[in-house]
């Protein structure tokens, strides 16, 4: 399914304007379909999964030693 550039900005959670500034930088791959931009969901998907941060392993604090 194709999503315009807003249902992008609204899945996402950000601003339009970053939305566009993301295709625009070539981060997120679109389509132009006359003067429309789409994102395939598949491409959106991949797009959030390469910005996956894994959590780091927390090592225990160590108490003061005095």
């Amino acid at each position: 399914m194709l999503l315009t550039i807003r249902e992008v900005a609204e899945r996402l959670k950000i601003s339009l304007s970053m939305a566009y500034a993301l295709v625009s930088r070539g981060d997120l791959t679109c389509y132009e379909i006359g003067s429309c931009k789409r994102v395939k969901e598949s491409d959106l998907e991949s797009f959030l999964e390469q910005r996956r941060i894994e959590p780091r392993i927390r090592l225990p604090k160590r108490g003061r030693h005095f």
